[in-house]
């Protein structure tokens, strides 16, 4: 599985050249963006609070699941009915990401590449084959790569002051 930037803008999320998802950021600044899945369901993704340190992940204005940065620079993924997922750097030099559950089971592994001469990112997904057959599955692979982009913009100085 695969998930490569478009655009500045555009993540399209794709699986033996299958499209299966893509999330759209408003901005450049990787904080609003709509998820899109093949089966059109869209889900809005915004950060929510003064100083937008929760990320609030809705369908049709009803709340679905939240994102927070915790304490210690993981990004915890909360969904409405309790399942939780910490999303966190592997060690600070390196650039793949693990999606554990509660039970610190690694269901989902994300390493990011950086293209510079298309100044684009590009991210390879591995995941939990027991994992698989989950209904929220694609939510949460989508919510992992927004996850990683906001974790980079955010330890790169991008959104600095935006929040």
């Amino acid at each position: 599985m695969n998930a490569h930037s478009t655009d500045k803008k555009t993540f399209q999320l794709t699986e033996n050249g299958q499209r299966l998802g893509e999330i759209s950021y408003e901005n450049l600044f990787f904080l609003k963006a709509e998820i899109n899945l093949v089966n059109t369901e869209k889900y809005k993704v915004a950060p929510v609070g003064f100083f937008g340190t929760s990320i609030s992940v809705t369908q049709n204005e009803t709340p679905i699941a939240s994102l927070s940065l915790s304490w210690n620079g993981k990004i915890i993924i909360t969904f409405q009915d309790g399942q939780e997922f910490v999303l966190k750097l592997n060690d600070i030099f390196s650039d793949k990401y693990t999606i554990e559950n509660k039970d610190k089971e690694k269901l989902i592994e994300i390493k990011s590449k950086f293209n510079w001469r298309a100044f684009q990112y590009t991210h390879d997904i591995s995941y939990n084959v027991e994992y698989q057959n989950k209904p929220e599955e694609m939510l949460l692979v989508m919510l992992g790569i927004y996850s990683v982009n906001y974790f980079i913009a955010t330890m790169s100085g991008a959104n600095a002051g935006i929040m």
